[in-house]
């Protein structure tokens, strides 16, 4: 596969500016989210609620939503850009967040502020939480295998499904937040550049922020990268470290792909799960240590689509 970023080059997209003129702030006080055309068949798509709800992400805040046809491709994926936070006590997720637009000529920039206020803690049918000691100690001798052994992932699948059978859930609790991360989404026809700011975060006991960039499983079931690798569905892994400089996760139906390029100072990983009314995400996310102000990179879309034109200006939209 022909490495997207260096098509860049000749798309109009790499040479776009944006005049200090042509811009306006708004805040986005409807629930209504903003949707960015790219084509006339594909759109990126933001919510300031926790929309989409699909299984077991369904409380928490999504980072930007690819549509195809008016149909969202996220399925139980979290999307672009949406931030994740480890601390030496627990993992916070966000469950609520404020959403800005800034239009220009050339681009639309969408500003998303998670708040991190929720936890996940696990449930057996109706009676009270499990103790989180005892649930992690079960969960640290299932994780290794799981994320290991890809050969015996149907096995592990069919354990994961069994929980369900068994009535033990996953609720995600709100808790007092640890601050808040503003992510940055400029909007262009083939390129998502994505600047992420943890001014407003806590750092107090924070160990690693995972920035995930996650659509549907079933949507995007081809890994490709810079070496020629090629993995298919659960051969990509569940969360494995990418060794290229670029990857890209592909729907082959539709032509349709996304690539994100490894950025120094951060790990980048690569995972798909599908396990039956529970997962359903195709990723490439970044790993990072709780040192740095900022944190920047790009998304690269690639549709091949004799039938749509990509736009050249834009209009931020509430659908």
């Amino acid at each position: 596969m022909t490495n997207p970023f260096s098509l860049a080059k000749n798309k109009k997209d790499a040479k776009v500016s944006f005049p200090a003129s042509k811009q306006k702030m708004e805040t986005a006080t409807s629930e209504e989210p903003v949707t960015i055309k790219l084509t006339d068949r594909l759109s990126a798509r933001l919510y300031k609620d926790c929309c989409p709800h699909c299984m077991e992400t369904a409380p928490l805040q999504k980072g930007l939503v690819l549509t195809l046809n008016g149909k969202e491709l996220i399925e139980e994926g979290l999307g672009f850009g949406a931030p994740v936070v480890k601390y030496h006590d627990k993992t916070y997720f966000s469950s609520s967040a404020e959403i800005s637009i800034e239009k220009t000529a050339y681009a639309c920039k969408v500003l998303k502020k998670y708040s991190l206020d929720s936890v996940s803690r696990k449930k057996f049918w109706r009676a009270s939480y499990i103790d989180d000691s005892v649930y992690s100690s079960l969960r640290k001798t299932f994780e290794k295998p799981y994320l290991t052994q890809k050969n015996l992932s149907p096995f592990f699948n069919a354990v994961m499904e069994l929980r369900q059978i068994a009535k033990i859930k996953t609720e995600f609790q709100k808790v007092k937040n640890r601050g808040s991360i503003t992510v940055a989404y400029t909007i262009k026809p083939t390129l998502i550049e994505i600047s992420v700011d943890f001014a407003d975060l806590s750092l107090s006991g924070c160990g690693e922020i995972l920035i995930l960039n996650e659509q549907g499983s079933t949507v995007f079931e081809k890994y490709v990268d810079e070496s020629g690798l090629k993995l298919f569905g659960r051969e990509i892994g569940a969360w494995d470290t990418v060794a290229a400089d670029w990857a890209s996760l592909v729907n082959i139906k539709e032509q349709l792909s996304f690539s994100l390029k490894k950025v120094h100072g951060a790990t980048l990983f690569r995972g798909w799960e599908r396990t039956r009314n529970r997962f359903s995400w195709a990723g490439l996310s970044y790993s990072l240590k709780p040192n740095e102000k900022t944190f920047n990179y790009s998304v690269r879309l690639d549709f091949f689509d004799r039938m749509s034109t990509l736009k050249t200006s834009f209009d931020c939209e509430k659908s």
